[in-house]
């Protein structure tokens, strides 16, 4: 069984937009058990950390960079490894 990655909202930077629901195709509307949800008035919080497929989606198009998502969930917040670590492209 595959290890589930850690997922953190960064209130601080949060601009509550709610790009992140919308974008993620594991949450939003129409989806049973979503990873992401509103709570009210705009606050995201991480309901089933379980349904992540880590697509990093919603790390990618947060434009607050307030989604944190590791697999190192016992290193310091400040040390920890952040990803996507996704290939470059050539452009040729």
């Amino acid at each position: 069984m595959a290890e589930l990655p850690e997922i953190r909202i960064m209130r601080e930077r949060c601009i509550l937009c709610g790009d992140c629901i919308k974008l993620c195709p594991q949450s939003g509307e129409g989806v049973d058990n979503p990873v992401l949800s509103d709570s009210g008035g705009g606050e995201v919080t991480v309901e089933n950390r379980d349904s992540c497929v880590a697509c990093y989606t919603c790390v990618e198009f947060c434009r607050a960079s307030a989604i944190v998502v590791s697999y190192d969930s016992g290193l310091p917040d400040h040390s920890a490894r952040v990803f996507p670590e996704r290939p470059l492209n050539r452009i040729v």
